[in-house]
């Protein structure tokens, strides 16, 4: 799970096999490019997300960078991704194979970003399910159960979804104290929409998203919960990103598997 005594023994195995660390604390007037790429064993996943920052008080909208070229290799073949729309690059007909390592390259503007992301053997998704006494308007705890494999190192990112809108909230588990073992474990699903008078009811629908991603990636999410948790007011320090050329975000090539389930 979020174990912080796990990631301190990550770090220094990590951060040998990248580029730099990056010094995430920028000012407002600092812009800096913004990667988020994904690719997974599910049809139509391969996209590449490019964008610049915003002041970090600012509503954010998404200012996606058109003109980009943004290539992912593997096994020796190169996949160039096609701009969809300004900023949002894809290629449906690729898809990631459990096992192999994908390296994406962004250049845009005279800039080039790197990373490379190896896909995690999949992890089948057993169960996700929800017990009644668990079920309030503003928190409602869901269980999921799938089977950790022995004799490797499992990391995993679960998505949370309410009603098909993604939640900006979500939740990391490793496997350092569960190695091999049939887990079963609650996700809290928390009542955080813009508008704070809608609760949870029945019928609404609940959809997690089970992940299993590299060691990479893992650090850059709990890095990146750890920024957003912030709350003394101060700017947050970025995340650990797995890029190289100083842009921020990530490049994950991670399996997927979604289930949901219907408050009764």
């Amino acid at each position: 799970m979020k174990n912080i005594s796990y990631l301190l023994l990550l770090i220094p195995v990590l951060l040998g096999s990248c580029d730099k660390v990056i010094d995430l604390k920028y000012t407002d007037n600092e812009v800096k490019y913004v990667i988020e790429g994904t690719i997974t064993n599910e049809p139509g996943s391969c996209t590449v997300l490019l964008s610049k920052t915003r002041n970090f008080k600012d509503s954010n909208p998404f200012n996606g960078l058109s003109g980009a070229s943004v290539k992912i290799e593997n096994n020796g073949n190169t996949y160039t991704l096609l701009e969809d729309r300004p900023g949002v690059y894809k290629l449906a007909t690729l898809i990631g194979v459990p096992g192999q390592t994908y390296q994406l390259t962004v250049s845009v503007e005279g800039e080039t970003f790197s990373a490379s992301s190896r896909m995690p053997t999949l992890v089948p998704f057993d169960d996700f399910y929800l017990k009644p006494k668990d079920f309030d308007s503003l928190r409602t705890i869901t269980y999921v159960k799938y089977k950790d494999p022995a004799n490797e190192t499992n990391f995993y990112w679960f998505e949370l979804f309410v009603n098909d809108k993604r939640q900006r909230n979500y939740s990391l588990m490793n496997d350092q104290f569960t190695p091999g073992q049939e887990v079963t474990t609650p996700i809290i699903f928390q009542n955080k929409t813009d508008d704070l008078s809608r609760n949870f009811k029945k019928g609404d629908k609940l959809a997690l998203e089970m992940h299993s991603i590299d060691a990479s990636v893992y650090l850059y999410l709990f890095s990146l919960s750890a920024a957003e948790g912030s709350d003394n007011g101060a700017a947050p320090a970025n995340p650990l990103s797995n890029l190289k050329g100083g842009a921020l975000g990530f490049f994950s090539a991670h399996t997927t598997q979604k289930r949901t389930l219907v408050i009764p």
